[in-house]
């Protein structure tokens, strides 16, 4: 039996709801996986206050200071750009440009700092895939472990409610398993907005997107192996909504949602292209994206491919 006291669920209406595993939980027993896929695959949040990953003394000195990370700081307040870390090859990407204020810009990450940031980065995905194996052993087989993401810059606007789309990374229908954590060395919280659950938002937009073919030129990365793969309609109607939802105004005013802060020393799992979420404020964090293909899941059905094929009447991949 799960403990009570080691579990909760929010239960706020029209908002997406909240799995709450509290500190000394056991991660591996039957309920409490039973619990932490229906709320995953029903687009819910799974919340660890304190879950484990930790940076040593000397670690959150370094990262305590950017300037002593990269070899140039912006003057950002949407928190990028960001370090990616290729798991397959064990290592930052040199080239990962996000744009900031109309310019494309990178995190330059100083030589001095690399092997130490590196080393943060591949203990914090091996660590992500032994939580995510010990609460959905099921999908360790099919999982696949993609990019680990550092955030070291601080968020100080709002990002607009949205799902995730696969930032020129074609999903190809597999699902978006994200886990993430606040590391912050100063203590201060990392704050999101929640919204509402994905099918309302997908059938207030889903009329106003219009598909256009793939174009040449993601075809021809997909075919040097820059990506993974072509477009799928799936890919085009994800990230079609997702633009739809953060340019409307109006939507973003009004939309439910609900405030989330997660303090230093907690993580957080969601399937993030099935929970609208925004960033408000934080600094310092760390997320593991996994690929999760729908047929590994327990409930296909729930997935964002099934719900936007049943609402289509198209086959999306």
């Amino acid at each position: 039996m799960v403990n009570k006291e080691n579990i909760s669920v929010g239960e706020e209406a029209e908002t997406v709801k909240i799995l709450t595993i509290e500190p000394g939980a056991n991660l591996s027993a039957p309920e409490m996986r039973r619990a932490a896929i229906e709320m995953l695959e029903g687009g819910g949040v799974i919340y660890l206050p304190r879950s484990g990953f930790e940076l040593s003394e000397r670690e959150r000195e370094l990262i305590s200071d950017t300037a002593k990370i990269l070899t140039r700081v912006p003057d950002v307040e949407d928190g990028r750009p960001t370090i990616i870390f290729d798991p397959a090859r064990g290592r930052i990407k040199k080239y990962h440009y996000a744009q900031v204020r109309g310019k494309m810009m990178r995190a330059q990450v100083r030589d001095t700092a690399r092997p130490d940031i590196e080393a943060i980065m591949a203990r914090y995905g091996k660590w992500a895939e032994d939580i995510i194996t010990q609460l959905f052993p099921s999908y360790q087989g099919p999982l696949d472990r993609k990019r680990v993401t550092y955030r070291p810059f601080s968020r100080n606007s709002t990002q607009s409610l949205h799902i995730d789309s696969s930032y020129g990374y074609p999903t190809q229908g597999r699902s978006m398993l994200r886990i993430f954590s606040n590391i912050n060395p100063a203590n201060r919280p990392r704050i999101w907005q929640l919204g509402e659950p994905f099918e309302p938002f997908v059938r207030r937009f889903l009329p106003s997107v219009h598909l256009s073919k793939p174009a040449w030129f993601s075809s021809i990365l997909a075919r040097l192996g820059i990506v993974d793969g072509t477009k799928t309609k799936y890919d085009q109607y994800i990230a079609a909504l997702r633009a739809l939802g953060m340019r409307d105004k109006d939507y973003q005013r009004t939309a439910p949602r609900k405030v989330m802060e997660f303090p230093t020393g907690a993580s957080w799992i969601a399937i993030t292209d099935l929970v609208l979420h925004g960033a408000i404020s934080g600094q310092h964090s760390l997320d593991q994206t996994f690929y999760l293909p729908v047929e590994a899941m327990n409930d296909p059905s729930h997935s964002s491919l099934r719900i936007l094929e049943r609402l289509t009447g198209e086959v999306l991949v």
